[in-house]
């Protein structure tokens, strides 16, 4: 993978209107999720390629733009992305804390001071990521983490590939559908949704992505070739 830091991740160098869409998309989230309680946020897509881990690692930067306190945690234990993205060693992280190895001095979290926020990495590939994913200790790390954060961001494999981020919708207060312009198919979003809707998992709503706006209407340039436009719907 390919990935130009200073064009994808957020900051105050990002194109104004990928800053603005950001802000919208976090004030959505903030009242779609009212509480001063810690909040566990689900980042899933239809397919592989719709941009949702970066929404997952921008939103989380977002947040941490208010003072929150926020960890990512990459929960796509087959083809984890959000390490090289923010360009971290990928172990250890959440497979070797859920099953309990570690056989590395390095911490399961590690803080970005760059972009403030804490990653916890995917770990390890290990043979049954479902079950480690559905498993109670699972459930343990989530009510830990939320003595700590403000916001738990799960970034997930795409939900029509494996039914990871449904198994544990017991645990998460809401979810974000990332789809993309031109690419993403009604059929898979349409089974996407029934697997949430089957689990009685908290919808938030889309994020879309990769729609380019006219450049005429911002006044600080526009969106990169990968990253365009973000709307929210509730």
């Amino acid at each position: 993978i390919i990935f130009n830091p200073k064009k994808m991740l957020l900051s105050d160098n990002s194109p104004f209107s990928v800053n603005e869409a950001y802000k919208t998309l976090r004030t959505n989230v903030l009242f779609s999720l009212p509480g001063s309680d810690s909040k566990c946020l689900g980042i899933v897509s239809p397919d592989r390629g719709d941009g949702k881990s970066s929404v997952a690692i921008n939103l989380a930067i977002s947040f941490s733009q208010i003072n929150k306190k926020v960890i990512i945690v990459d929960c796509d234990l087959r083809l984890p992305t959000i390490s090289s993205k923010l360009g971290i060693e990928q172990k250890p992280g959440l497979s070797n804390f859920l099953s309990e190895y570690q056989d590395s001095n390095q911490p399961f979290i590690r803080f970005s001071s760059t972009y403030g926020i804490d990653i916890m990495p995917s770990g390890d590939i290990p043979p049954d990521p479902t079950a480690l994913i559905a498993s109670k200790q699972m459930d343990d790390l989530i009510e830990l983490l939320k003595k700590f954060y403000d916001y738990i961001i799960l970034d997930f494999p795409s939900a029509t590939i494996v039914s990871d981020a449904a198994s544990i919708s017991r645990v998460v207060d809401g979810y974000l559908i990332v789809i993309r312009h031109n690419e993403s198919e009604f059929s898979k979003i349409n089974e996407t949704l029934r697997q949430l809707n089957f689990a009685n998992a908290k919808i938030l709503g889309f994020v879309y992505n990769g729609k380019k706006e006219h450049k005429k209407y911002y006044r600080k340039g526009k969106y990169s070739k990968n990253y365009s436009n973000y709307y929210y719907y509730k």
